[in-house]
């Protein structure tokens, strides 16, 4: 038990720095993602309350506290598979017109203070199992827009799978011991942080992928009256001819703007004509690039190459890289350098 014990205080300590940097990351730096308001607060609720169930947790260790007679404890318990709902809607369909019924997802909420404590955690753990299969089959349903399907879905499905084990740990409260309960609890929430952190430097572009190839399977159009052949001969003399992927700071409402379209249009203009995302389709243009200088300029190194065509570190370039090409650079410029004609 005192092993138990001790996993169980190094994953609280990771979800709570881990549940304030995601945080940060998200309201602050991540600005190649569109957020809405609705999304921010229901990211702050979610990661608050793991965090904060996660530090109920820690008070169990040392004083013994039945949590589930503790208000508080449950209604966190509530609160994250209703924030996880909002959250995931607002980043996968930032567009959707919102709907009067979707406050039928707060009523579990206001059910917190009229629910026995004996059935509060089954219920919860049944809402949060049902939101996290809602949600893997949701992005099922791009597969067809998803040249990468296989990928993210090994990540959503152990989420799915997390929901599933923790919705038989809530079920099985009455017929377990609390202790081991709560720390098999305060793990999965540990381990299903390190899952989004290492999805996230394994490939850092699947949070705007996601939400890209969501607007293709889902969102009605928005192109009702543009000439889209022009608007295509538009962006394509952008990127040929003004390089303006050279800019590591182009975004979706940037590229919009130069287009005179809304991020909307631009996004589904993409989606539609070539079968996935902005971000996919801006790092397809720089990879084409570096090919080029990889290829032609031998006297600029890899770094460099990376940084001439937009890409803002060595580490994201090689992600990209070996994400369309399959290889490293070095070995692709091997490969392909071409011989220098003597004078």
């Amino acid at each position: 038990m005192a092993a138990l014990s001790l996993i169980m205080t190094l994953s609280i300590g990771f979800s709570v720095v881990a549940a304030l940097v995601l945080l940060v990351a998200y309201l602050f730096f991540l600005e190649d993602m569109e957020k809405t308001a609705l999304g921010k607060v229901a990211c702050a609720v979610l990661l608050g309350a793991l965090a904060g169930m996660q530090i109920e947790h820690l008070r169990f260790i040392h004083t013994g506290a039945e949590l589930f007679e503790s208000m508080p404890y449950y209604q966190l318990v509530l609160s994250t598979p209703v924030s996880f709902y909002f959250f995931s809607k607002e980043v996968l369909l930032p567009d959707r017109r919102k709907s009067p019924w979707s406050l039928v997802h707060l009523v579990p909420l206001a059910l917190s203070f009229f629910l026995p404590a004996r059935i509060v955690a089954p219920f919860a753990f049944a809402i949060g199992a049902g939101y996290a299969l809602w949600f893997t089959r949701f992005v099922y349903g791009m597969r067809r827009q998803n040249n990468r399907f296989r990928f993210e879905m090994f990540f959503f499905a152990l989420f799915a799978a997390m929901a599933v084990l923790v919705l038989v740990l809530g079920f099985s409260i009455p017929y377990m011991d609390a202790a081991i309960f709560y720390y098999s609890y305060a793990i999965s929430i540990g381990v299903a942080l390190m899952l989004v952190i290492a999805a996230l430097i394994v490939f850092p572009e699947i949070r705007t992928d996601v939400s890209d190839r969501a607007k293709l399977a889902y969102a009605t159009t928005t192109l009702g009256g543009i000439d889209v052949d022009a608007k295509l001969r538009e962006l394509e003399r952008l990127m040929l001819d003004e390089k303006v992927f050279q800019n590591e700071h182009l975004n979706l409402g940037l590229l919009a703007e130069m287009l005179e379209l809304s991020s909307h249009q631009l996004s589904e203009l993409i989606n539609s004509r070539f079968g996935f995302g902005f971000s996919r389709y801006v790092r397809e243009r720089r990879i084409e690039e570096a090919k080029r200088l990889l290829a032609e300029d031998d006297r600029s190194s890899v770094l460099s190459i990376s940084l001439m065509t937009g890409f803002r570190s060595q580490s994201n370039f090689y992600a990209a890289f070996r994400e369309i090409t399959g290889e490293a650079p070095g070995n692709w410029r091997r490969q392909h350098r071409k011989p220098h004609s003597g004078s």
